[in-house]
């Protein structure tokens, strides 16, 4: 898992045009995503919305995000070379007809972050967006001695 995510994010930075980025996951990495998305398809279940499915370009997109928010210790939604979600999401091949993100910085489990993006009105209406039907989450670890991990969440509907 570890050499795919790394393989991915290599291939995502040189598509950006951005260096490539030396980057920390959690060990549970796969672990952590699972939970979030089970606690998001909770949420959408209790708005009466079908479930998100995983995407693997999504993911990547995500992943790649995070890398770059960790590296800067940021939340942005804009990347360090100047990227929008939409060149992001082009970088990797991924079509959409709707596409949002969540970020965070800082939240310790999968639990906590879902339960903060889902007290922000803008970020719990990317979550209940009803045209979404897929899913990236990325999270990465900025470096020591800040050492917080960083969250991206990319939906997509095609």
């Amino acid at each position: 898992m570890q050499a795919t995510v790394k393989a991915a994010l290599l291939a995502l930075s040189l598509a950006l045009g951005a260096p490539a980025l030396a980057c920390s996951y959690p060990a549970n990495l796969a672990e952590i995503q699972a939970d979030v998305l089970q606690r998001l398809n909770a949420e959408r279940a209790d708005a009466g919305l079908s479930d998100l499915r995983h995407s693997g370009k999504l993911t990547t997109a995500a992943l790649g995000h995070a890398c770059d928010n960790a590296d800067r210790r940021s939340t942005s939604h804009i990347s360090s070379n100047g990227g929008s979600l939409k060149s992001r999401l082009r970088a990797v091949g991924y079509g959409f007809r709707v596409a949002a993100e969540n970020t965070g910085r800082g939240f310790g489990s999968a639990a906590r972050v879902v339960e903060w993006w889902m007290a922000s009105s803008g970020h719990r209406k990317n979550i209940l967006l009803s045209r979404a039907r897929e899913v990236g989450i990325g999270i990465a670890l900025s470096p020591a001695p800040d050492s917080k991990l960083h969250w991206v969440l990319v939906l997509g509907g095609k």
